[in-house]
């Protein structure tokens, strides 16, 4: 870097930052499509042993880090204060959870305030920690889109999720899909680019095995249950007697899932019994 921080506070576990990692940003004012598709995104990449970087700022941020933490993947939050301090404040909880799962990391000393010049710098800590920046849900002028700028001045890769035509939150991701970034649906777009994360780090990561992806026995509670079935699907459509056949909890827990995906305009039924994702909404 052409600006490197003179130190770093380092909360949690430090070995976090040697593990192949993602960073996935966006909006603090994101939709409920883009808060699922980003905690998506982020369990699914830890799944395959990818660490989950982000600014653990409201919105995206955040549904980036639960998402890692749901995988037990671990997740790093760069922060734009000190070490001592919290923000945004509600973020309390979270930021327990990332240093028990992960690590916070800061440039700033102790007693250091959330001033606003601090997450631009925040953001090129962000980019720099990860192989690839991933964009869900950001304006044209945000925060973002810098650190998608900046990623590019460090030669990472870029991906972006679209989003509706006519909202802004789309408008960010659209201009780095014209200017060249990659289209994302889902995790395995990722590892089209990048390859999967070295072996030996996944297997570290997770005591020695290799995840088995496809197993489908994670944790069957019904808040788990949509994002369960949205992992397994893709454009084209999977039939919904096999997935419902390999869901490894309860009828009602299912049925709760399909319907909070549904009505969040995430999925659509095709001809032949099958689920498709729905990148395109009309909310």
């Amino acid at each position: 870097m052409a600006d490197p921080p003179p130190a770093i506070h380092i909360l949690g576990d430090a070995g976090w930052l040697n593990r192949p990692a993602v960073a996935i940003v966006g909006t603090r004012k994101a939709s409920n499509r883009g808060l699922a598709v980003a905690e998506g995104l982020a369990r699914a990449l830890g799944l395959r042993g990818w660490t989950i970087v982000s600014g653990m700022a409201r919105g995206i941020d955040a549904a980036a880090h639960r998402g890692a933490l749901a995988a037990k993947a671990g997740t790093v939050a760069v922060m734009g204060t000190g070490p001592d301090l919290i923000y945004p404040r509600e973020h309390a909880k979270l930021q327990s959870e990332i240093i028990a799962g992960g690590c916070c990391i800061t440039e700033y000393e102790p007693g250091t305030p959330p001033l606003k010049h601090h997450f631009p710098r925040r953001n090129r800590l962000i980019a720099a920690l990860a192989r690839a920046v991933i964009v869900v849900e950001a304006p044209l002028h945000s925060g973002a889109m810098h650190t998608a700028n900046v990623a590019l001045d460090y030669d990472r890769e870029v991906f972006a999720v679209p989003g509706p035509v006519d909202l802004p939150n789309s408008f960010g991701c659209h201009r780095l899909l014209r200017d060249g970034a990659f289209l994302i649906e889902n995790s395995d777009d990722v590892e089209r680019v990048l390859g999967p994360p070295e072996p030996a780090l996944i297997a570290a990561q997770n005591n020695g095995q290799v995840p088995d992806l496809f197993a489908g026995a994670l944790d069957p509670a019904p808040q788990s249950s949509a994002r369960w079935i949205l992992d397994r699907l893709d454009l084209e459509g999977v039939r919904r007697d096999e997935l419902r056949q390999r869901w490894p909890g309860s009828e009602a827990n299912w049925v709760e899932g399909l319907t909070a995906l549904e009505l969040a305009g995430l999925i659509r039924r095709l001809p032949g019994g099958r689920l498709a994702r729905r990148i395109w909404t009309c909310s």
